[in-house]
């Protein structure tokens, strides 16, 4: 923590209301001197950092929307789901107890990510990008130079594997990008920062949500129970994960342009604000007894993917992956899961940007 002063909001009219409202800026939030949770802002010295923007100068944006939109997503949803019905085929053969973070929220992730935006990557490749996005993603435990070369290490691992990922078989977002940003529309130094962001974004985002979702489905056998009996139920129990499973341990961060009033409460032009998305998918006001878990819940619209302009250009994906795990646990060859200790007994992983358990223990 640095303690820079910001306004909290929690409730989730409010969050839904200001994450839509273009005075409070997400761009502004990112500059050096904006008040923040980290002691110093992590960027790449190679690069310029100004990918995205170039992205739209060039026309080129939509290429990112069309990459994780409904029609791409439906191209990979059936290999997805097969992908995650043989990771629990493996661990039913290997017998109890297991840990169900590996495959389901580091392999089965990171494959989606290589096969819908980055291109092929082995496991090798994981571990190594591994290695640098925990200390990108940690708050404390290294120096600010270590956070740099961090960020340097996966740019530029991207950029000295980017004429590989574009050559190599597949219809992957990097390709594309390539293909489409010929004639210096976009440099190999854009394209690179822009494969470190679906890294970060697209696969680290993903695999820790899908870590604690798993601690959710394994705390309620009832649930699981419930979605074996009626495989219908799992859109709804998709969405309910989204609102239920707490994952961020800040919040979305916004500066205001302008002097903006909240609640009668003014924030002035230059003070920070921050939404707990988390919060407010737990405000009873929009969901009734809302720490409770029900896969069959049809009341409200939850913020796990934000709202706005900034709304998750990667909700879809996102929700293929999360149907996909969870029709693994709960299909008809699944067995019985539970916890192998109580629940408040799990450990967890410090200092991260993320809440990420250390491991999901379950036997049958």
């Amino acid at each position: 923590m640095t303690g820079d002063r910001v306004w909290l909001a929690t409730r989730h009219d409010v969050v839904r209301k200001l994450l839509a409202d273009p005075r409070l800026s997400m761009t502004a939030a990112l500059e050096p001197d904006a008040p923040r949770q980290e002691p110093v802002p992590l960027r790449a010295e190679s690069g310029s950092g100004d990918s995205l923007a170039r992205l739209r100068e060039a026309g080129l944006h939509q290429l990112i929307a069309d990459g994780m939109g409904l029609r791409a997503v439906r191209r990979h949803e059936e290999w997805t789901r097969r992908r995650a019905e043989d990771i629990m085929a493996g661990l039913i053969a290997q017998g109890p107890p297991a840990d169900l973070t590996p495959g389901f929220a580091g392999r089965l992730p990171f494959a989606v990510a290589c096969r819908t935006l980055l291109g092929p990557l082995d496991e090798e490749a994981r571990v190594k990008l591994d290695g640098w996005g925990d200390v990108i993603l940690t708050w404390r435990g290294h120096t600010p130079e270590a956070g740099t070369s961090a960020i340097n290490s996966v740019h530029r691992f991207f950029l000295e594997h980017l004429p590989y990922l574009v050559r190599a078989p597949g219809e992957h977002l990097v390709k594309r990008l390539a293909r489409a940003g010929r004639g210096g529309r976009l440099h190999a130094e854009d394209l690179a920062e822009l494969a470190a962001l679906f890294y970060i974004a697209g696969y680290r985002t993903s695999s820790s949500f899908l870590a604690n979702a798993l601690v959710t489905l394994a705390r309620h056998p009832k649930a699981l129970a419930a979605l074996r009996r009626d495989p219908a139920l799992v859109p709804a129990a998709v969405e309910e994960l989204l609102r239920y499973t707490l994952m961020a341990t800040g919040g979305a961060k916004r500066v205001a342009t302008h002097d903006v009033v909240i609640d009668g409460m003014t924030v002035r032009a230059g003070e920070c604000v921050l939404l707990s998305l988390e919060s407010a998918n737990h405000d009873a006001s929009a969901f009734p007894d809302p720490d409770r878990f029900d896969p069959s819940r049809t009341d409200g619209a939850h913020l796990g993917f934000s709202h706005g302009k900034h709304h998750c250009p990667g909700n879809r994906l996102a929700r293929m992956q999360l149907a996909a795990v969870v029709g693994a646990l709960a299909g008809r060859a699944a067995p019985e899961l539970r916890l192998t200790v109580p629940a408040d007994r799990l450990q967890w992983r410090r200092d991260v940007a993320f809440r990420i358990p250390e491991g999901v223990p379950v036997t049958w």
